[in-house]
């Protein structure tokens, strides 16, 4: 308690006016006294607390609320380019060409990284990827540029996470080319590990970053495993490596600028299915017939579903993998066999479907 304004208020009071000056000296030194004695305070309060207590304090209420999870997909923002400042928008994606240019080699690259995730690279993983780029008809210049591509993803300081997402970005507002993307590098993972080991953890981080949900994934897995089982093995673990000709793919690695190559590429996956309808419609005598239970899964719904429902999803998986809707996205030429390929079993999946229903087309 401060004394001082009392003192002097009532001594001068007193002098100048008596009793009376006195008392009113000692309540102005009063006002005084308590004024000075609140400046004091606030003084030393906001000496003894930090500068950035209220900061701390702020910081302390916010984080204490719980902090909701972000799912990213196709159509949201890239993370990355958040931390950079940047958003992502359908208006920033790049011309076809460069979104071709971009598929192509982050494919290869993704592909040689699963295939090296446990620490090397096997034959069947080579095998594999071998698979792919003769089913894909490249030329002798592409390739080189896949081996190229394949051996840079195999190195340990490719960063994957970076090269996925600077794809969605190029392939913004076109989720059915990501979806391409995921299964391109499903199937040449199941030709290698077969999905087993850390492949599958590793392609589900990228079908996530891809904004394909574990459901999805599965779809595509189960359709992805029909279509191989019917190239000859009907068995859990088929020759996922055997092209749609029947041959394999232990040729040498030269064949594919040969002769035979040439020819190969001259008749497209569509020639075996009009081969096929000359001789009776039948398949090749190792390829039997989708049943009626990989056709509900090819299609992604159970046996339950209703013709409209049935008709609403054939509809929708037919314009996902539409060649020329993906080659207008930007799919490089050279993969189009890979959409091709998928529409052909949508269709079988359909049409035995259809017929087992009596649903009229």
């Amino acid at each position: 308690m401060q004394w001082s304004g009392k003192l002097v208020g009532g001594a001068v009071g007193m002098l100048v006016g008596g009793p009376v000056g006195a008392a009113l000296g000692v309540l102005a030194g009063h006002l005084v006294d308590d004024k000075v004695a609140g400046s004091q305070g606030d003084g030393s309060t906001r000496s003894k607390a930090p500068p950035s207590q209220s900061g701390a304090a702020a910081k302390t209420t916010s984080s204490s609320k719980p902090r909701a999870k972000s799912f990213h997909h196709v159509e949201d923002g890239d993370p990355f380019a958040e931390e950079q400042g940047a958003a992502e928008s359908p208006a920033m994606a790049d011309a076809p060409q460069q979104v071709g240019e971009r598929f192509f080699d982050t494919t290869f690259e993704v592909m040689g990284h699963v295939a090296k995730c446990d620490g090397r690279v096997s034959e069947q993983d080579i095998r594999a990827a071998r698979a792919v780029m003769q089913d894909f008809h490249l030329d002798a210049t592409q390739t080189a540029r896949a081996i190229e591509r394949f051996n840079l993803g195999k190195q340990p300081d490719y960063d994957i996470s970076r090269a996925v997402m600077a794809l969605r970005r190029s392939c913004a507002g076109r989720p059915d080319m990501l979806r391409t993307f995921l299964e391109i590098q499903m199937r040449a993972a199941i030709g290698g590990s077969d999905l087993r080991g850390p492949a599958r953890p590793l392609l589900t981080k990228v079908a996530a970053m891809l904004g394909v949900a574990g459901l999805e994934f599965a779809h595509l897995e189960a359709a992805l495993r029909i279509r191989y089982r019917a190239r000859g093995n009907r068995g859990d673990a088929a020759d996922w490596n055997r092209p749609g000709s029947g041959r394999t793919s232990d040729e040498p690695r030269g064949a594919s600028s040969g002769a035979g190559a040439d020819s190969a590429r001259k008749e497209r996956p569509g020639a075996e299915q009009q081969r096929a309808r000359s001789s009776g419609g039948a398949r090749s005598a190792t390829a039997a017939r989708m049943s009626l239970a990989e056709a509900y899964e090819v299609l992604g719904l159970p046996a339950s579903a209703g013709p409209a429902e049935l008709s609403k999803a054939y509809r929708r998986q037919l314009s996902r993998n539409h060649p020329d809707k993906l080659k207008a996205n930007g799919l490089p030429e050279s993969m189009l066999a890979h959409a091709q390929q998928r529409t052909q079993q949508i269709i079988e999946a359909w049409n035995v479907i259809r017929e087992n229903r009596g649903i009229k087309s």
